[in-house]
């Protein structure tokens, strides 16, 4: 038996997976147990919140790693889906059951219980069942209280269940982490499957009771439901059973007969040893079951059903131990057909007929395939044909082949098949026929204008096709660059007109034509069409901000109305002028100093006017200056109760303006310190 630390390092493993240390956890307690539970990396998947019913459009994101704190900040986004992949350590795993699956309880009601009893033998004795989605498919979730090898689990996990008849392929049950296929080394890696994070609020994710009733459980409750079934789960068999799951993996990957007989004498061990507790029948039967069909060649469920009863009921501590000697018939007839599917006699052809995407499907359809194999053959006729034609065929098969595969587009396996090997390899090709010396043109030999040289078509070819390919190639930057432009602009569009204004100056190309030099493409002018290229989302978020700010005008403008028709004298009925000066010479004003007395405006006539109050002069007086260091004002004045300032050569209210400009976004956005009583006014 192979010692546990060969497969899972020191016993005193850090239960947190490993994850990126420079990356800050979220500020929230919960995030970051979050975060720690599920280590952020690359290639990590993200979709907007489809309406219950329609499915995700998921996208695979490789530019950048997801950090903690976006993680968090898109799990509580409930407009959007957030999922990661599992690293190579971990800490769960998860059984996903889809709605429309045969092992669905409302397909099936035996066949959660039947999954929860083999885990149970092989040491997870607590699970988390949840619903994933609005879809109504089913997350179980097996906690664990420390990392363990992401791959190794899921082969365990997946030969376990595989041996009570569960079949994993898209659409019915799937595992995550699941067993990724094997890539050599040095041609790349593999990726574990990626799945969306639980609890994410209005995604349909819901912790269920027994009764598969949806638990009113917060995100917080649910970490420490996981931490509690974690703590219940058996290691110790948990980390035999993946031992003996990498056991049987390598010895299926492997035909040496040091490896089948090192397999032989642990099974002699393990029937010598027998039964030693509870819980190790499923085990001791496959065991034997393996015994009868790869190393005693018997080809029949019944043959290996019998031999599997009679050999259980003779091992040592089974009328002791097993719980399923009432059922051990019934047992050794389910293992059988097992081992029937999976193994195979030793030193004969493997027969296995099951794979981890193997799916019930109709005949596949050779009439597809053999076009594409007809296709392949035609690019590689006309690959050698242009290489012999401009003299650049290599001699060499090596080189021959590479430079092939290149032109071709095609792999160099499909190069070395049997049927393309005449197509292109030098021992398989017919010699060239002699070439004849051209003979001399006789006098008076006139060659007739129609005729076309081939060699002169295939090279204006050539040509045509590079031309196109920088074309689209320019089309394609323009329109990138143009994008970029457009998502600039709208970042910027909550910022202020000014920051708009900026960013869409540069994004006015008529010149070109519009987005990478097409004409038919009208280019974006002015904010309106600006709002009518965003998404229908940010468009209504903007209206009703509009619809917000107009109300707020009005209620004001009424305001003033009802205030000047209370100041008015009787006999003073003629309308006053609403229009603001455009210059300052339009109305006489005494503007006071910043840290001034009082604020007021004076007249031709004595009118009174409330003046500013101490709170509206000194919240005006901090925000004026920094607005004058930011070079957003210019200039101001205190009329109608309220202040005036001058901007972009117009004047705005203040309320409005400080509304857009506060004082964290100017000190944001223009990184000038809010720290300025020491300052002097010049």
């Amino acid at each position: 038996m192979i010692a546990d630390t060969a497969f899972y390092g020191h016993e005193d493993r850090n239960r947190v997976p490993r994850r990126r240390t420079n990356d800050p956890l979220p500020a929230d307690p919960v995030g970051q147990r979050l975060a720690l539970l599920f280590p952020n990396g690359w290639d990590w998947i993200f979709a907007s919140a489809p309406p219950p019913g329609d499915p995700v459009d998921w996208q695979t994101v490789k530019k950048f790693p997801l950090s903690p704190v976006e993680m968090w900040s898109h799990h509580q986004d409930p407009e959007c889906l957030v999922g990661i992949r599992p690293g190579a350590q971990t800490r769960w795993l998860v059984i996903d059951i889809d709605k429309d699956s045969r092992y669905h309880p409302s397909g099936d009601s035996q066949w959660l219980q039947k999954i929860r009893h083999c885990l149970e033998d092989i040491g997870i004795c607590r699970s988390l069942l949840c619903q994933s989605s609005h879809s109504e498919g089913l997350h179980l979730y097996l906690p664990l209280p420390e990392t363990v090898s992401s791959f190794w689990l899921s082969v365990c996990i997946k030969l376990n269940l595989e041996a009570i008849g569960i079949k994993f392929y898209g659409g019915q049950c799937e595992l995550y982490p699941n067993p990724k296929r094997y890539i050599p080394k040095g041609k790349g890696y593999s990726l574990f499957a990626a799945f969306r994070l639980p609890m994410q609020p209005g995604s349909g994710f819901h912790p269920l009771d027994a009764d598969l009733n949806p638990l009113p459980w917060s995100l917080e409750t649910w970490l420490d439901a996981f931490e509690l079934c974690a703590d219940g789960q058996d290691m110790g068999r948990l980390r035999h059973a993946i031992a003996d799951a990498q056991q049987n993996f390598k010895v299926r990957k492997s035909g040496h007969a040091s490896s089948l007989a090192t397999w032989q004498e642990r099974i002699h061990k393990e029937k010598t040893q027998g039964w030693t507790g509870p819980g190790q029948t499923n085990e001791k039967l496959k065991i034997i079951a393996c015994e009868a069909r790869v190393f005693m060649g018997m080809d029949s469920a019944e043959q290996i059903a019998e031999y599997v009863c009679q050999t259980a009921q003779n091992t040592p501590g089974f009328n002791e131990h097993c719980r399923h000697q009432h059922e051990i018939e019934r047992r050794s007839y389910e293992v059988a057909n097992w081992a029937m599917r999976y193994y195979w006699p030793s030193g004969s052809a493997p027969t296995r007929d099951a794979k981890y995407h193997d799916k019930q499907v109709a005949p596949a359809d050779f009439g597809y395939h053999q076009a594409k194999r007809e296709a392949a053959q035609t690019r590689i006729k006309k690959a050698v044909l242009e290489l012999k034609r401009v003299g650049k065929l290599p001699p060499g098969i090596a080189a021959r082949a590479s430079a092939l595969s290149k032109l071709a587009h095609t792999s160099q396996k499909t190069l070395y098949r049997k049927s393309n090997l005449e197509l292109w390899h030098p021992h398989h090709l017919p010699p060239d026929p002699p070439q004849k010396a051209p003979e001399p043109l006789q006098e008076g030999t006139i060659t007739q204008p129609g005729q076309k040289n081939p060699h002169t078509l295939n090279q204006r070819k050539l040509e045509l096709l590079i031309l196109r390919t920088f074309l689209q190639l320019y089309i394609y930057i323009g329109f990138v660059i143009t994008a970029l432009i457009i998502q600039a602009a709208v970042a910027l569009a909550p910022k202020g007109r000014r920051a708009t204004k900026a960013a869409l100056e540069y994004s006015e190309a008529p010149d070109r034509g519009g987005l990478g030099g097409n004409p038919k493409v009208i280019s974006i002018q002015n904010w309106e069409q600006l709002k009518l290229s965003l998404p229908p989302g940010l468009q209504s978020k903007i209206g009703k901000a509009k619809q917000q700010q107009r109300r707020q005008q009005e209620q004001e403008q009424r305001r003033k109305e009802r205030l000047k028709a209370r100041q008015r004298k009787p006999s003073e009925q003629k309308s006053l002028v609403q229009e603001l000066p455009e210059q300052k010479s339009e109305v006489q004003l005494i503007k006071f100093p910043l840290s001034g007395a009082g604020d007021h405006i004076t007249t031709g006539d004595q009118n009174t006017e409330r003046p500013a109050r101490l709170d509206e002069r000194e919240e005006f007086d901090c925000w004026y200056r920094l607005a004058q260091r930011c070079k957003l004002v210019t200039d101001y004045f205190w009329r109608e109760g309220e202040y005036w300032v001058l901007a972009e050569e117009q004047w705005q209210p203040y309320a409005e303006l400080a509304a857009v400009f506060t004082l964290k976004s100017m000190q944001r956005m223009f990184g000038i310190s809010m720290d300025i009583e020491g300052e002097t006014d010049d």
